[in-house]
């Protein structure tokens, strides 16, 4: 089953635990890393980096979680929306195919994003030591943070403090980066974020332009979790 009339993005991909090769082959309901058949007729593949991201990181077993970029070797079709809630910022795969996918690599070199709302340029740094987003606002910040996910930056733009428009960056580290611990095992297992902390400054590269931000209902949402949090006293993990 399959329509011919389905375009296929310019770039697929699919996210697992699997340690996998170019030219391997990931079948329908299979889990290579258990060995194991799950009963499933499709095997979902999404143009969205963000959602394979999500599905390597929510997959099962121990290994590290892995993107692929994937073709399929037969027709595929839309999936159908999921009916049940999907897990806080996790994506559905909007694809599925009957047959197997083939991967031709391995997603090693990533973008990273910082949502804000300062008006920044190429070349300027983003330092530790401001006030913070969230929790006490008589403290410094001791991290600057950083994603891989536009998603996880796009909430970071929207949730900072000030009047100005939200903005997103493209930046890179200048130091070592280690998982931001709240948005990992504290509330998520793994890092399905991508989100991660420096002690060492960020060199802005560029500006996203074009972003989508997330349904007043959602970001609605996101404020009063926040707002809740901070009644109960919880601050986030920054020392």
């Amino acid at each position: 089953m399959g329509t011919s009339d389905t375009s296929q993005p310019q770039r697929l991909y699919y996210g697992t635990r699997d340690d996998l090769k170019p030219g391997d082959r990931i079948e329908p309901g299979v889990s290579l890393a258990g060995g194991e058949h799950d009963g499933a007729l499709w095997v979902e593949l999404t143009p969205d980096l963000d959602g394979a991201i999500w599905s390597a990181e929510l997959a099962p077993g121990e290994g590290p979680g892995r993107v692929y970029v994937v073709e399929p070797v037969g027709a595929m079709e839309p999936s159908p929306e999921p009916t049940g809630q999907l897990s806080p910022g996790s994506r559905w795969a909007p694809y599925r195919s009957r047959e197997p996918l083939r991967v031709v690599a391995e997603v090693t070199e990533w973008l990273h994003y910082h949502g804000t709302r300062a008006a920044l340029e190429p070349g300027d740094l983003i330092q530790p030591g401001h006030a913070p987003n969230f929790g006490r606002r008589d403290r410094l910040t001791t991290y600057v943070y950083l994603t891989r996910t536009l998603d996880a930056a796009i909430w970071g733009a929207e949730l900072a403090a000030g009047d100005g428009p939200g903005r997103i960056y493209l930046v890179e580290p200048t130091g070592p980066i280690e998982d931001d611990p709240n948005l990992t095992d504290k509330k998520f297992r793994g890092n399905p974020t991508k989100s991660f902390r420096s002690r060492h400054p960020l060199r802005v590269t560029g500006q996203v332009e074009n972003w989508q931000a997330h349904p007043p209902e959602a970001l609605r949402a996101m404020k009063e979790g926040l707002a809740r949090l901070e009644r109960l006293g919880i601050e986030p993990l920054d020392d």
